[in-house]
């Protein structure tokens, strides 16, 4: 799911408290804190897609959570894409905290992040007017406003009394998110081919009434006419 903005979700009240207690972006009208469910933040990621040989080819991406997602593309040729995926690796209610576009770098590192094609970008629009990002969750409620006015204020109590030390913690965990997200999907394709290996070649190649049982439904799902047998190739 995707949301434009997820902090509408939040009843009003508590919208309005924190923009009270915490005030709002310099020169913008949005909260400087919010509190957003974590499911529903979402990041662009992209790549290159290559053409699998079929009418529609099916892209995926894998979010934070290490879930998959599948978009189809149509047309019988490499494609460059940008597909929405999970910002955040949990559930539940989180505190974010805007931060200025300096946070992220400068829009010539962001954009230096390219594809295998040397021009396609690997992330979405440089976020120039600044954006949120996790400072404090999740919950399994939105937390009491007594709770949210506490957690805000130790929030900023911390920024103020080490802020060189919270400015490098802040860097560190962008990219302890960045290489969590790589590492699950380095795994999740590892599982993919152990599966292939183990599990999905033996029941191609097999001769056992179960084998064949499973090739009959294959054969269903993919609308083939023609019977199915042992694969020796595969």
């Amino acid at each position: 799911m995707s949301v434009t903005n997820p902090e509408s979700e939040a009843p009003k009240a508590v919208q309005e408290f924190l923009a009270k207690i915490g005030g709002m972006v310099p020169g913008q009208n949005r909260q400087l804190f919010r509190i957003v469910l974590a499911e529903h933040c979402m990041i662009k990621t992209g790549g290159i897609f290559h053409d699998l040989g079929s009418e529609e080819q099916s892209v995926f991406a894998v979010d934070a959570k290490g879930k998959v997602i599948e978009n189809r593309i149509r047309d019988h040729v490499t494609s460059a894409a940008l597909v929405e995926v999970c910002k955040y690796s949990c559930d539940g209610w989180i505190i974010e905290r805007w931060f200025p576009a300096e946070t992220w770098g400068t829009p010539e590192d962001w954009t230096a992040h390219k594809s295998e094609d040397g021009t396609t970008m690997m992330k979405g629009e440089f976020p120039s007017r600044g954006d949120y990002f996790f400072v404090g969750g999740p919950f399994p409620r939105i937390p009491e406003l007594g709770d949210l006015e506490c957690a805000i204020a130790m929030h900023k109590q911390s920024m103020e009394q080490r802020p060189q030390n919270y400015k490098a913690h802040f860097k560190q965990t962008l990219l302890d998110e960045a290489t969590a997200r790589e590492r699950r999907r380095e795994e999740l394709e590892k599982t993919l081919a152990y599966v292939r290996k183990n599990e999905l070649v033996p029941m191609l190649k097999g001769t056992s009434l179960e084998a064949q049982r499973f090739r009959n439904q294959l054969q269903t799902a993919c609308g083939l006419s023609e019977h199915l047998g042992a694969v020796h190739d595969a």
